[in-house]
């Protein structure tokens, strides 16, 4: 039992206060840091002048913020640029210390993060609303982080629903007096629109947004109740929630209770007024866009993320992403209602295409690395040949085939700047623009004549559409306005089509750049996005309660037409910083931040022992140095239990954990019973080499366990130690995909080789071992799945046997796995050297429940059913040992705890099929993957 407890409590404090590792596989590794007043910032070599503006920009934003909160963090927050992924984001946390990390790559979709003055600011801004947010403590949290450091249970707001955070996080970021922010914008309006036309989530569904649409609801919801909030009570009362809620000691049971104390009411109150006040702010304007829809005919495609599409003729071509199956490129040679949908050729991490006139596809895939990395790279995809790759970690995310469609026209984003480049098939490569600092190159197309359209963001502008000029290097603006343009696409005749939100929602319309003529296609409730224009009509995508649709307009007919001078306007956004900070650098070093920042005090009683210890643990700013301490000493036996765990990014891990164990003979007799002590060590090198895309990877180990007596009474023999020692290489293979909508594994298989040696080192066993195992998973129509495993392994003489049976197993652990599970039999029902299991099982979707209990933390996410067959043997040589099988059902529920941590639980039923052996069992259990 107790070294069970070590283990608890090891892993759950590391997972609370751990951080992800920056990528480790660049060349240019050379980390420095610099610091201001309330900042110290860690960048990579090269990007000084992107960190001392961060800084600049981060000490704005907190003279700004810190008079809304009303106190700050009494020590610098860390701050990181890591240019490591090929998408927008970022993320905030006050444990183990006040840390933001910025992901140097700026917005360039229409998603929500595009209305912003300028993209650092607002990442910034937003994300440093959640530092000050959760550092926020008085009264016993604030003294009991004086007494036992940044423990979690002392940050109250820690424990709030993410609708709360990241919606003050987002009402805070908006500015409607200068105009940005997502509050500001029309993608939000949009979508809290459309929840409104269909329903507004209760209380309970909005506080545990898991797999829901819209993606991001927490964002929306909790945007929009902070503005009715402040707009009700005023920001002073919202404040002042936040200052009381942060003295209380039991945070979950008393939201209630503070917001009664503030606002007079329960949240439920305050959420159902809420409900009202959206009515109120969007009912009036939905019945008059209903009333007037022009839009076109839905394409039979089940709504859902926004597809990659491309046009060539009277031909659609798309990646095919539902989140129940896994995506293909697909042709729809007829795109009308009823149309035949072909697919072509599965497709991975599809970030945009386009298609030439003879079939082939350009498409541009996202590639997660081992070291952390996501990155886009180009291939070339025909019928005939398959893929074939067009650069090397390069970052190209967007891709047009040039005019001639001989070569491809790609963008990307790096250090923050936009880039244009040019591929041709045989390898060359050529740089055609790149950007100057806060200018932002959106969606682009490549027209018939040569000419390049493109969506853009000026510095201190909104987005406008835009012309490039080779010879000039720059760009001209087609128009200069304070909509929103975006998605061009180039028609035959010289005209652009595009989307806009003139009047406060997307549509499409249709631009002559020679006359500036504008034409509205479309009128529609939600949103009209990525227009692509057809022989017969235009395909796009409408935003719906459900997901994007695909939708055909069939002839289009201009409904309005304007000239684009009339809609001219501009931000003139002032700059976010008007004087940059002084800074000095310096190399980086874990040692400030790596030091313990918390202490857990430990009590264990038993019958005959008593045990007091500590827990502390803690990461460097970079997340490359993650260590987790646990230490009891029993005072009665004078003995020590501890857990020592050491990770170096994802690459190395040590760890080694001590423990006693009691064990009573309940003779009837005082002084009845002995120790043993057992130590465990593993060290581990993960992901030495790594090939295909980094699916294939080869990994080291050594796994050590002693067992000896620690104490015995007098008149019991003695007992020798077991040691074992085990040295090996692994070599596994992972494809799986993981489907919002799938339960469980979507589709793909893993797949490992193990070889295991205990002669490297000292060991009371000998020789080696062999193992390996093959699982994949068959995603079948709608959300539900196939799968089948079959696993095996062989040992010498000398070494341990192998063990089956029970619904215990090791078979997750890659090194050191020897025993397996079979339910519906006892542990251990057959031993050897020699074992193979195989399983199939069929898994069924059954309900999305997405509802909690009030603000208690506890709610059911997805709910599903598994049937399975397992069979296996072990034995040793010259043994004939029959098989033994089992069958059995499971239901799979997923326990939302604290709102965001799901914890699947599974409740089972085995029985052994065997008339002597087997028996019928229920069992209970859960496994979480740190």
């Amino acid at each position: 039992m107790l070294r069970a407890t070590l283990l608890c409590i090891s892993l759950i404090l590391t997972a609370l206060v751990q951080a992800e590792p920056v990528a480790w596989d660049r060349d240019d590794d050379d980390w420095r840091s610099s610091r201001s007043e309330h900042f110290v910032i860690h960048f990579r070599s090269g990007y000084q002048d992107m960190a001392r503006y961060a800084l600049s920009v981060a000490e704005r934003v907190h003279t700004e913020l810190v008079p809304f909160f009303g106190q700050a963090p009494d020590v610098p927050t860390q701050m990181v640029l890591a240019d490591d992924v090929d998408y927008s984001n970022g993320w905030a946390t006050p444990l183990p210390f006040s840390q933001i990390r910025l992901f140097v790559s700026p917005p360039e979709d229409v998603a929500g993060l595009e209305h912003m003055d300028d993209w650092l600011h607002g990442l910034i801004r937003h994300e440093y609303v959640h530092v000050l947010h959760m550092n926020m403590a008085q009264g016993v949290p604030q003294k009991g982080r004086s007494l036992f450091g940044r423990l979690p249970w002392f940050f109250p707001h820690v424990f709030t629903p993410p609708t709360f955070i990241e919606g003050l996080a987002v009402y805070l970021e908006t500015n409607h007096e200068q105009g940005y922010g997502r509050l500001d914008g029309t993608y939000y309006d949009m979508q809290m629109r459309v929840e409104v036309a269909n329903g507004i989530d209760s209380l309970d569904k909005a506080v545990i947004p898991l797999r829901d649409w819209p993606r991001g609801k927490a964002y929306l919801y909790g945007a929009y109740f902070m503005a009715y909030i402040a707009e009700t009570y005023g920001d002073e009362a919202l404040s002042r929630y936040l200052r009381l809620y942060s003295r209380q000691i039991l945070p979950f049971f008393m939201q209630n209770s503070t917001a009664r104390r503030v606002f007079g009411k329960s949240f439920a109150g305050l959420w159902q007024d809420y409900q009202q006040w959206l009515e109120a702010r969007f009912s009036a304007r939905n019945q008059a866009l209903m009333a007037d829809l022009r839009e076109g005919e839905s394409l039979p495609l089940v709504p859902g993320y926004r597809r990659k599409t491309a046009a060539m003729g009277d031909q659609l071509w798309l990646v095919t992403n539902n989140s129940e199956e896994r995506s293909f490129i697909a042709r729809w040679s007829d795109p009308q209602a009823g149309g035949e949908l072909q697919e072509q050729e599965p497709v991975r991490g599809a970030a945009d295409l386009d298609v030439a006139a003879d079939g082939r596809v350009v498409l541009s895939r996202q590639i997660a690395r081992v070291s952390g990395r996501v990155i886009d790279d180009v291939f070339i995809w025909t019928d005939e040949l398959g893929y074939e790759r067009l650069t090397d970690d390069m970052r190209l995310r967007k891709v047009r085939w040039s005019a001639d469609q001989q070569s491809v026209i790609a963008s990307r984003k790096d250090a923050g700047l936009s880039e244009l480049w040019q591929l041709w098939p045989d390898g060359r490569q050529q740089r055609l623009w790149q950007s100057e600092q806060h200018q932002v190159l959106g969606d682009f197309d490549v027209c018939a004549d040569g000419r390049l359209v493109a969506a853009i963001k000026m510095p201190g502008q909104g987005w406008n559409l835009a012309e490039y000029l080779p010879a000039a290097g720059s760009w001209r603006l087609l128009t200069d306005t304070r909509a929103t343009e975006n998605g061009p696409e180039c028609q035959t005749d010289g005209r652009v089509l595009f989307s806009a939100d003139y009047d406060g929602v997307y549509n499409l319309y249709v631009l002559d750049p020679g006359t500036g003529l504008v034409q509205q296609l479309t009128r529609v409730l939600g949103g009209a996005f990525e227009p692509r224009q057809l022989a017969s009509g235009v395909v796009y995508q409408s935003y719906t309660a459900d997901g994007f649709q695909l939708m055909k307009l069939n002839n289009p007919q201009p409904l309005a037409v304007f000239n684009i001078g009339e809609k001219q306007g501009r931000y003139d956004y002032q700059p976010a910083v008007s004087e940059l900070v002084s800074m000095s650098e310096s190399a980086y070093s874990p040692w400030s931040t790596l030091r313990p920042h918390y202490w857990v005090p430990l009590w264990s009683v038993s019958d005959h022992s008593t045990s007091v210890g500590l827990n502390t643990g803690g990461s460097d700013a970079l997340g490359r140095h993650m260590y987790d301490v646990t230490v009891l000493w029993d005072t009665d036996n004078s003995w020590a239990d501890f857990s020592l765990t050491y990770l170096y990014d994802n690459r190395w891990f040590l760890g080694w954990l001590r423990s006693h164990e009691i064990h009573d003979l309940d003779l009837g007799i005082e002084d009845d019973w002995y120790a043993t002590q057992e130590d465990t060590f593993l060290l581990q090198r993960t992901n030495l080499v790594s090939a295909l895309e980094d699916r294939l990877n080869l990994h080291l180990g050594i796994s050590a366990e002693h067992q000896s007596l620690a104490l015995r009474q007098d008149w019991m023999p003695a007992i020798a130690g077991l040691e074992e020692t085990l040295a090996g290489a692994a070599l596994t293979f992972d494809n799986r995909l993981l489907l919002r909508n799938v339960h469980g594994i979507g589709w793909g298989s893993y797949a490992d080789l193990v070889y295991e040696s205990n002669d490297v080192l000292n060991s009371d066993y000998s020789g080696k071992q062999w193992q390996s195992r093959w699982q994949h998973t068959f995603d079948l129509a709608g959300r539900d799945s196939f799968a089948f495993q079959i696993m095996g392994g062989i040992a010498d003489r000398g070494a341990e046997a192998f063990s089956l049976g029970g619904e215990v197993s090791e078979e997750t652990l890659l090194f050191g796995r020897d025993r397996f599970a079979l339910p519906g039999y006892v542990n251990g029902v057959q031993f050897g050297h020699k074992y193979y299991v195989g399983e199939v099982a069929y898994t069924a979707w059954l309900d999305r429940i997405e509802d909690n209990y009030g603000l208690l933390p506890l709610g059911i996410g997805d709910i599903s059913g598994r049937l399975w067959y397992r069979e296996g043997s072990a034995w040793f040589r010259q043994q004939h040992t029959p098989s033994l099988a089992s069958v059995g059902a499971e239901l799979n529920v997923d326990v939302v705890i604290a709102y965001r941590a799901v914890l699947p639980i599974t409740i089972g039923v085995a029985q052994g099929l065997d008339e002597d052996l087997g028996e019928n069992t229920v069992y209970v259990r859960s496994q979480v993957a740190f």
